[in-house]
């Protein structure tokens, strides 16, 4: 029905999401030896190329969601092809030469888990007509018509033998963090989040994590985990259970904005994340820097409403927001040296599949003029940076 969020277990199993059957598919993968190693590539109009594959004709596509296989490191993305007013769901497989190969996602091997305890497909969220002085109001009664279930399932991350998926639920919170055993029996454990929102200064228990990663923090297996506007949340993995009701501890604010993609890697010795997001550049964080982070609070917030200009904001240890030119829609770590990034270009506003650099910044040179393009200038990375 669709395909939405991906991700992949260790030795290479792909889950793919299904918001409009509230479900996850788990597909096999054959596979041969690993590579080694990846070098730098750079696909242009990546949608078109996979229309071409997919349809037979050039389109621009919807991208859905994108992960790396564990092994041949191999880019495998979801897309919506529009059809009548609708969007048919795709996966293609994007080799390391380039090469573009359709996923079957009707493969008999595939085993399905469904999510209980979703909204129903009827209902929708609210109109923020007024709220905001642009776009039109027709814009935001569109939105408004969008189903609940289509956030069923936002994010998913397999840890510890479990796929963990966050969405919304029907339950009182619909902010809910579901873990499912693999291989799938039925059964999964439900846990209702609610957490503290800096930037808002409420409490909040709808709105679902939009991206999350782990990472062993004061002596715990933490969950931490994004939120839109945009806070920054731990839950100890020792929380998630069924049917808990979970407060996390909101240690910071990264702004206003929607994660999108949170990705753990290592440069220079240290342990770090890139957090990609839909409104603003990507943030890098320190996960050290999270060790005995205070958790904010009614009490001790800076202020009761923040938005950007705020002399408040950003708040925690939410690190540094880094260059990155156009915009990421889905990033992953492809080998030690380099992410790759689903990105819509600045100037063309084409989507590119494209690797980039762990490290010192995530950027291609040739889109941006400096005095360094200049003749006579020099550069040097190592002695520069």
């Amino acid at each position: 029905m669709s395909a939405g969020a991906l991700t992949f277990s260790p030795d290479g199993v792909l889950f793919v999401a299904d918001n409009k059957l509230a479900a996850i598919f788990a597909y096999p993968t054959e596979y041969g030896a690993a590579p080694h190693s990846v070098g730098p590539f750079l696909l242009e109009d990546i949608d078109v190329r996979a229309a071409l594959a997919l349809i037979g004709t050039a389109s621009r596509l919807v991208p859905e969601g994108m992960a790396v296989h564990p092994v041949t490191r191999e880019v495998y993305i979801s897309f919506g092809i529009p059809k009548e007013g609708r969007l048919e769901a795709a996966v293609v497989r994007v080799g390391l030469d380039g090469t573009i190969t359709p996923f079957d996602l009707a493969a008999k091997d595939a085993t399905v888990h469904y999510l209980p305890d979703v909204p129903d497909e009827s209902e929708t969220f609210k109109s923020r007509v007024g709220d905001w002085p642009v776009p039109s109001k027709d814009a935001y009664e569109k939105k408004a018509r969008t189903p609940l279930r289509s956030m069923a399932i936002v994010d998913m991350k397999f840890h510890g033998g479990e796929l963990f998926v966050s969405g919304v639920s029907n339950l009182e919170f619909s902010s809910t963090l579901r873990r499912v055993p693999f291989p799938f029996d039925g059964s999964n454990a439900d846990t209702q989040l609610q957490i503290y929102h800096v930037a808002h200064g409420i409490y909040e228990t709808r709105a679902p994590i939009r991206a999350m990663q782990f990472a062993h923090i004061d002596g715990e297996d933490t969950l931490i985990a994004a939120y839109a506007c945009s806070p920054v949340v731990l839950i100890p993995v020792s929380q998630l259970m069924a049917g808990a009701k979970v407060t996390g501890r909101t240690i910071g604010d990264m702004g206003n904005g929607q994660p999108i993609s949170m990705v753990p890697y290592r440069f220079e010795d240290r342990d770090l994340l890139l957090i990609t997001n839909a409104a603003r550049g990507p943030m890098v964080m320190e996960i050290s820097g999270f060790s005995n982070a205070k958790g904010f609070t009614p009490e001790n917030a800076p202020a009761p409403f923040m938005l950007d200009l705020s002399p408040h904001m950003p708040a925690g240890p939410v690190g540094k927001q880094v260059m990155f030119v156009g915009s990421s829609l889905r990033a992953d770590l492809i080998s030690d040296e380099f992410f790759v990034s689903l990105t819509r270009e600045a100037d063309s506003g084409g989507l590119t599949l494209e690797t980039l650099p762990v490290g010192p910044l995530p950027i291609r040179l040739e889109k941006i003029w400096v005095e360094y393009d200049f003749p006579g200038a020099t550069f040097n990375l190592k002695e520069n940076v």
